[in-house]
Formats: structure tokens, C-alpha cells, sequence
């Protein structure tokens, strides 16, 4: 058995697809919790559909499923909108509002080092709010 990376975006909706191209599955949600449930039905329905037509079935739908989900940049930030808000971002992380902005339109793809302090920033917050008592 093995993790099941997902791999998750955001354009008006969210959509997600496991990075295995072996595990043919898509699941799409109006939010984040709707589309990790949709795709857990959908992994379930695929390994079902495998198993029936006597296909072998990936090591990572074997037994209970260990899903990771990657949030590309633009549905991270679009998912800490209904948390916190982008110009918090913007200052934890030092990156000019108008870009944060290109990148959660999908306007602009950060660079793996810019979505990095995205990232961080993010944790940041969490880190300074989780340690308000």
C-alpha cells in the first residue's frame, strides 16, 4: 500500500486528479471538503470497476486508502480566502498583494520557491493564531 498523491486546482471550482496515471479518476466540488469526499468515492468506484473486469489494482488503492492532497497555488489561496485574508498573506510573506492576486486568478504560475513562501506564510499565520491563549 502507498499514499495516493491528489492533486488539486481551482478555477471557479475545485478539481482533482491523482498524480498516478494509473488510477484513472477525476472529482471536482464546490469546496475543498466536497471534492476530498467526491474523490474518495471515486477512488472506491474505480478499485470496485478494476476489480470486477479482473484488472490489477495500484498498490495505493490496496487496503485503506492514505491520501495526500496538494493544493496547487491558486487553490491554496483561494481556500485561506474564507480564512484569512490575502493581504495577511501578503504581509507574512512579502509578496506584493497584485501578484498574490495573478496567481489566484491563474494569471500567473509562481515558481516553486515563490509557492514555498506562499506556503510558509500560511503556516505562519496558523502558527501565530494557534499560539494566542
Amino acid at each position: 500500500m502507498g499514499k495516493i498523491i491528489v492533486n488539486v486546482d481551482w478555477n471557479g471550482n475545485y478539481a482533482a486528479a491523482p498524480e498516478n496515471d494509473d488510477i484513472a479518476c477525476v472529482a471536482t466540488g464546490h469546496s475543498l471538503d466536497e471534492l476530498k469526499a467526491n474523490m474518495v468515492e471515486a477512488l472506491g468506484f474505480h478499485k470496485e470497476g478494476l476489480m470486477d473486469a479482473g484488472y490489477e489494482v495500484p498498490a495505493e488503492l490496496a487496503g485503506d486508502l492514505d491520501i495526500d492532497w496538494h493544493l496547487s497555488t491558486r487553490a491554496l489561496l483561494h481556500y485561506t480566502e474564507k480564512l484569512v485574508p490575502r493581504t495577511a498573506i501578503a504581509k507574512a510573506t512579502g509578496i506584493n498583494l497584485q501578484q498574490l492576486t495573478h496567481y489566484a486568478s491563474g494569471w500567473r504560475n509562481p515558481r516553486p520557491e515563490m509557492r514555498k513562501r506562499i506556503l510558509d506564510g500560511v503556516h505562519k499565520i496558523g502558527e501565530e493564531l494557534t499560539a494566542i491563549s
